[in-house]
């Protein structure tokens, strides 16, 4: 099991290199020029030290082996990096759900995020969790250099209301 808590401002480097390592390990056939790496490395240090304080950290025995961030705080989770020996043993489970616990706690209904289009294990994740695919674009990434497909998934968070809200007696 994974304890999540904040992270830290003297985390930023530590969260990037795994961040990035998570990155790599998924963009086979389309991350792999090295001006694309250097950027997609260059984006993970600007943002963990930009962004700590919107970033969640998964650890076990006392070693960070993940994060998450929603970058605005609000229902968006913008990141969901773990470290790859780590991958596959509920560590970006128990991230997602604190995760998808604040952003409820926050009054947010649903949870939205997004994934490269053939990042099919990120894919198959968040649909294992419940996300269901809402809108895939294209879109120009400042951060990478090149235009990104994208793959937008949503889960609903709080049960709808059925019926009138009306007792019948």
């Amino acid at each position: 099991m994974a304890a999540i808590r904040n992270a830290r401002s003297d985390e930023a480097e530590v969260l990037a290199a795994i961040g990035f390592r998570a990155w790599d390990s998924t963009s086979d056939g389309w991350g792999d020029a090295e001006d694309i790496r250097e950027n997609a490395y260059r984006a993970f240090e600007i943002f963990t030290r930009n962004n700590w304080l919107s970033i969640d950290v998964a650890e076990r025995a006392g070693q960070i082996v993940g994060w998450g961030a929603r970058e605005k705080l609000d229902n968006s989770i913008t990141d969901l990096w773990i470290e790859p020996v780590f991958q596959r043993q509920g560590v970006g489970a128990a991230l997602l759900a604190h995760l998808e616990d604040e952003i409820a706690a926050h009054g947010h209904e649903t949870a939205l995020t997004q994934v490269h289009s053939e990042n099919s294990a990120a894919l198959a994740f968040f649909r294992k969790a419940g996300y269901g695919v809402s809108w895939m674009t294209t879109a120009w990434s400042p951060k990478l250099d090149r235009d990104v497909d994208t793959v937008g998934l949503v889960k609903r968070l709080v049960e709808e209301k059925t019926g009138s809200g009306y007792s019948e007696f």
